[in-house]
C-alpha cells in the first residue's frame, strides 16, 4: 500500500519568512491612507471655513465661494465616513484634489490666492501616489495648467492673469515639483531599505543559522499565521521527528566543528528528500522535525524510511575523515480536527521508542510491533573506530 503526498502550490518556509513582512507592509499602507484621509479632512475644514469667511466678507466671486463651500462640506462628510468605516478611497481624494486645483486656477480665488492653494496641493500628489506615479500626474496637471494660463482668451478662464503672474506661477510649480520629487524619492528609498532590512531580520529570526532550516520560532510563527488566515490542508498533516544517534560521541571524539559539519550535511539531505512545501525544522540540537502537508501516515513512514536509508548510506566528509551516522525517526499523523502539538508529542515518543529498539529505524505512533530494528548502529561504531 503506497502512501499519499500531494503537491501544494507554495512553500511553507516561504510563507513563514514572508507573511510577517507582508502584514507589516499592509499595515503601513493602511496607515498612510489614514494619514492622507486626516490631512484631507483637515484641509476640507479649512476650505469650508475660508469659503464661509469670504462669503460673509464679500471677498471673491460669490458663486466661487458657494461651490467651494459645497465641495468642502461634501469632503468633510465623506472623509468622516471613511474614518469611521475604515473604507478609505484614494481615488476620491485624487479626483477631489485635481478638481480643486483647476477650480482654484480658473477662479483665482481671493486676490489670486487660488494659485497659492494650487502649489500647496502639489506635494500631496507625491505623498499620495509616490515619486513615479505622482510625478506623472503632476506633469500632466502642469501641462494642462500651462495651456489654460498661456492660452489667450481662454473661454473657461474668468480671471485673466498677467504674463508675469502666469510665468512665475509655472516656474514656482516646476521648482516645487522637483523638490517634492526628490523628497519623495529619498523617502521611497529609505522605506525600501527599511523593508529590506526588516525582511532580512524576519528571515534570520525564523531560520537556524547553522543549517538554514526553520527554527522553533519559525514553526510557531507559521502555525499562528495559518490559524489567522484560516488555512486548512485538503488532506492530513504528518509529522516526522528525527534524532541523530550518538551525536554527542562525535562532538566528544572530534570537535564541535565536525559536529556542525554533520548537522549541515543532514540538513542538506533532508532538504533534497522532501518537497518545497514541506516544512523542515531544526527542532533543537541534533533533533529535526519534518511537517508534511496532505500526507497520510503510510506516505510519511515511506518517506522517513527513505531518508533513514539515505543518511545511513552517506559518508559525511569532514576534516577528520569520512563519518557514517544514523538517525532514528518517529512518525505520526494529525487526525481531523486534532491538535498538532499532540501529534508532535506522539511522534517524539515514537522516536524515543526507535532509540529503545536499537536506533537507526522508523517507528510510527500507532505501531505495536515491539521487535528490535534489524538495522543497528554497528556501521556507525565501525566508522568511528
Amino acid at each position: 500500500m503506497e502512501g499519499t503526498q500531494k503537491k501544494s502550490s507554495q512553500g511553507w518556509l516561504d510563507k513563514i519568512c514572508r507573511f510577517s513582512l507582508d502584514a507589516n507592509v499592509e499595515q503601513d499602507a493602511h496607515r498612510q491612507k489614514v494619514i492622507i484621509t486626516i490631512l484631507m479632512l483637515t484641509g476640507s475644514i479649512v476650505i469650508t471655513g475660508l469659503s464661509l469667511w469670504d462669503m460673509f466678507e464679500g471677498a471673491g466671486p460669490y458663486w466661487g465661494n458657494l461651490i467651494t463651500l459645497a465641495v468642502g462640506l461634501l469632503a468633510i462628510t465623506s472623509y468622516i465616513v471613511m474614518l469611521i468605516t475604515s473604507k478609505i478611497s484614494l481615488s476620491m481624494t485624487l479626483i477631489l484634489m485635481v478638481f480643486l486645483h483647476f477650480f482654484w486656477l480658473i477662479t483665482s480665488g481671493v486676490e489670486l490666492t487660488g494659485l497659492f492653494w494650487c502649489l500647496v496641493m502639489l506635494p500631496l500628489f507625491f505623498y499620495l501616489l509616490g515619486h513615479k506615479q505622482g510625478g506623472v500626474l503632476v506633469i500632466v496637471v502642469f501641462i494642462v495648467s500651462a495651456i489654460v494660463l498661456l492660452q489667450p482668451d481662454f473661454l473657461l478662464l474668468p480671471t485673466h492673469y498677467s504674463h508675469h503672474t502666469s510665468y512665475r506661477f509655472l516656474l514656482a510649480y516646476l521648482v516645487l515639483f522637483w523638490v517634492s520629487f526628490l523628497v519623495e524619492r529619498v523617502r521611497f528609498q529609505m522605506r525600501y531599505s527599511l523593508e529590506e532590512a526588516r525582511a532580512n531580520l524576519n528571515v534570520q529570526a525564523r531560520t537556524d543559522e547553522l543549517t538554514g532550516l526553520a527554527n522553533r520560532r519559525g514553526f510557531k510563527q507559521y502555525l499562528g499565521n495559518a490559524e489567522k488566515r484560516g488555512e486548512k490542508g485538503t488532506g492530513s498533516f504528518s509529522v516526522i521527528v528525527g534524532d541523530l544517534d550518538h551525536f554527542k560521541l562525535i562532538n566528544d571524539a572530534y570537535s564541535h566543528d565536525v559536529g556542525d559539519c554533520v548537522l549541515r550535511e543532514i540538513a542538506r539531505i533532508l532538504k533534497t528528500s522532501v518537497r518545497a512545501e514541506d516544512l523542515i525544522v531544526r527542532w533543537g540540537g541534533e533533533e529535526f522535525l519534518l511537517l508534511l502537508v496532505d500526507t497520510d501516515l503510510v506516505g510519511a513512514h515511506v518517506l522517513a524510511e527513505k531518508v533513514r536509508q539515505k543518511i545511513a548510506s552517506t559518508r559525511i566528509v569532514t576534516e577528520e575523515g569520512k563519518l557514517a551516522v544514523t538517525m532514528s525517526f518517529g512518525v505520526d499523523t494529525q487526525p481531523a480536527g486534532g491538535d498538532l502539538y499532540t501529534t508532535l508529542g506522539a511522534a517524539d515518543k515514537a522516536m524515543y521508542e526507535a532509540k529503545r529498539r536499537g536506533r537507526n529505524c522508523v517507528v510510527t505512533a500507532e505501531e505495536n510491533n515491539n521487535t528490535d530494528c534489524t538495522q543497528t548502529e554497528l556501521n556507525y561504531q565501525a566508522a568511528v573506530e
